[in-house]
């Protein structure tokens, strides 16, 4: 069985309120051969 990766990466931009984010989403198996959903957000470049 092969293993495809779902990835979904977004960012929002608005330079007149300072605003530069990103959204990811993946998901991934974990240490148990289950899946599982990651998260991750933040400000652009920290």
């Amino acid at each position: 069985m092969t293993v495809q990766p779902y990835r979904l990466y977004i960012e929002r931009i608005d330079p007149s309120k300072n605003m530069a984010r990103f959204y990811a989403l993946s998901i991934e198996p974990n240490l148990f051969g289950e899946t599982s959903l990651v998260r991750s957000w933040g400000r652009i470049g920290s």
